[in-house]
């Protein structure tokens, strides 16, 4: 393993690829808190993710068919995919396997960025699929560059100021509400999502999930399936381990993060992290550690440098921020 702590940079984890395997890396700097830039190369495989802060994913070379917003899109180089907090978006089917970056802003940042606009956030989200205009393009590949150990803090803030004035003219949109107050089977996949999210232990069973929205067992997994795209066991894993990614990049310690977000220990935490994530809570922590907490906050959220580890113990179908 390669640990690199350059003065400026919180690091990156990286799984290594010299033959063709995939690689995984993470970039953050100490002087640009709450926004992260993870990279892949040589992917091939499928993932899902659950959005903790707001995310945008731009292939570079990679190609293929991903679903958000109950909406599928086949995405190639030139598209960015974009989703707010809390939102869920797959890769169904991969086209063309390769490289793609993935930028994460923390909320409360992203609101700063567009505060400096003017815009009314409350009335604007983000589209789901864009075909960025070329000037868009060359930015977003800019911050993708500059959130890296070398870059001074004034090169990357401008990066990302000019990023979000282009954005604001290709990537918003009036928000059309959610449409789930018009269809009942929306509100019972939503109701049972509100359960999920309130059930810390994550123990809950299919029978009280459809208790809870008051439909048949059959009923709660077809609905919830259709609106969020995984069944309710995945989704409620993916939520718990983006939730303890995003309480690590905090600097939290992993062996707390894992008794909070309801992992049976530390190797049972280890094991999911490393296979959906390619490197483990330790290495992750250890690259993007803020001071260190002594214990995870509690959150009104749902539960749920470089370091270098082999990729091929960790071959499954899914794969993403969350997998």
């Amino acid at each position: 393993m390669i640990v690199e702590d350059a003065h400026a940079t919180l690091g990156a984890g990286r799984t290594d690829s010299a033959d063709g395997r995939e690689i995984v890396s993470f970039h953050r700097r100490r002087d640009l808190l709450g926004v992260e830039i993870r990279s892949l190369r040589n992917s091939g495989r499928a993932f899902h993710s659950y959005s903790t802060d707001f995310e945008f994913f731009a292939p570079s070379t990679w190609h293929g068919e991903l679903w958000h917003r109950r909406r599928h899109a086949v995405v190639e180089p030139g598209t960015v995919l974009c989703a707010h907090p809390g939102e869920v978006f797959l890769a169904r089917r991969v086209i063309t396997p390769g490289a793609g970056n993935f930028l994460t802003i923390d909320a409360r940042v992203f609101h700063e960025y567009l505060t400096e606009h003017a815009l009314p956030t409350s009335k604007q989200q983000l589209r789901a699929f864009t075909k960025m205009s070329k000037p868009l393009d060359e930015k977003l590949r800019e911050v993708f560059r500059v959130v890296r150990p070398g870059p001074s803090a004034l090169e990357i803030q401008s990066a990302l100021v000019e990023f979000v004035g282009l954005m604001v003219g290709e990537l918003l949109e009036e928000s059309t509400g959610e449409a789930a107050s018009i269809d009942s089977g929306l509100r019972t996949a939503a109701r049972v999502r509100e359960c999920l999210h309130y059930d810390s232990s994550a123990t809950v069973d299919l029978s009280t999930l459809a208790k809870q929205a008051g439909v048949s067992r059959y009923q709660a997994l077809r609905l919830f399936k259709r609106r969020y795209g995984l069944p309710p066991h995945t989704y409620q894993l993916s939520v718990r381990l983006a939730l303890a990614q995003k309480a690590l990049r905090e600097g939290q310690q992993p062996v707390h993060v894992a008794t909070h977000y309801g992992f049976v220990d530390q190797s049972h935490f280890t094991r999911h992290f490393k296979r959906l994530l390619g490197v483990t809570p330790a290495q992750y922590a250890r690259v993007g550690a803020r001071p260190r907490a002594a214990k995870p906050r509690a959150s009104s959220e749902p539960f749920i440098g470089s370091t270098t580890s082999d990729s091929r113990a960790s071959r499954t179908t899914g794969y993403g921020i969350l997998a």
